[in-house]
């Protein structure tokens, strides 16, 4: 019975680390109170890869989510366009669509944690940094942070607030659901595959009897071949793309 109980337990892991990640990632996630809803506004940024600066600005007190798309092509129609027709074209940019409270974050303090956050690429439109104002507010507001700015150099890789664009809000595409909150996802799963692969090398030799250590070490094989398995199959049922 102890053999069959290793097994199920290795197996029983990787599905913990794909269906329950979720619940992890979502704790960063500001959830406004009835009370102040009225208070949540929307804005959108292009900021280079959008993974990391997308998780960056949900640790900015006041944002409240971010959602991770593709926006910036003003002949865009009602279809959606993919992942591989953004990484393989020049009209799409990868954007990032954050709602936050302005009872706790301006608009202007929204825009410092966007240019301290974005990771951007000189001479790619996918990767631009573009500011995309939702009202005029936004709009005279961004202008004004980007004069006021124009001499502005980040210490990390010299990048100038003056080469950040403004550009007039277009249809924003939600992205794939793998995409959105990637690295809250998939940190757990690199964590447990290296775990997975130490136990299938041997790492709990020293405490598995003899008996079943074989059985062990190919059970985590499997679950590490699993959590594979499943990464693959998530890019093609979590793989819609709709206009928000």
């Amino acid at each position: 019975m102890m053999k069959y109980s290793w097994y199920i337990l290795l197996l029983w892991l990787p599905l913990c680390s794909v269906s329950g990640f979720s619940c992890k990632a979502s704790t960063l996630r500001r959830c406004p109170s009835p009370s102040k809803l009225s208070a949540v506004r929307e804005s959108t940024f292009g900021m280079g890869c959008f993974w990391e600066p997308s998780e960056a600005l949900l640790k900015v007190d006041g944002v409240v989510d971010t959602i991770v798309g593709y926006t910036g092509n003003p002949s865009a129609t009602d279809k959606a366009p993919t992942y591989d027709s953004v990484c393989f074209g020049n009209q799409w940019v990868e954007g990032v669509r954050v709602k936050y409270d302005d009872d706790k974050l301006s608009y202007q303090e929204l825009l410092e944690a966007f240019f301290k956050s974005q990771k951007p690429k000189i001479g790619s439109r996918q990767y631009a940094s573009i500011i995309f104002p939702h009202d005029e507010e936004q709009t005279q507001i961004a202008n004004d942070w980007i004069q006021t700015n124009a001499n502005r150099q980040r210490d990390e890789d010299g990048f100038m607030a003056s080469w950040t664009a403004i550009e007039p809000r277009t249809k924003f595409f939600k992205a794939e659901g793998y995409h959105q909150r990637y690295w809250q996802k998939q940190r757990p799963r690199f964590a447990l595959i290296v775990c997975l692969l130490a136990i299938a090398t041997g790492a709990l030799n020293s405490v598995v009897p003899d008996v079943y250590q074989q059985t062990v070490e190919t059970a985590a094989n499997a679950s590490v071949l699993l959590i594979a398995a499943v990464q693959l199959l998530e890019r093609v049922l979590d793989a819609k793309v709709e206009e928000i």
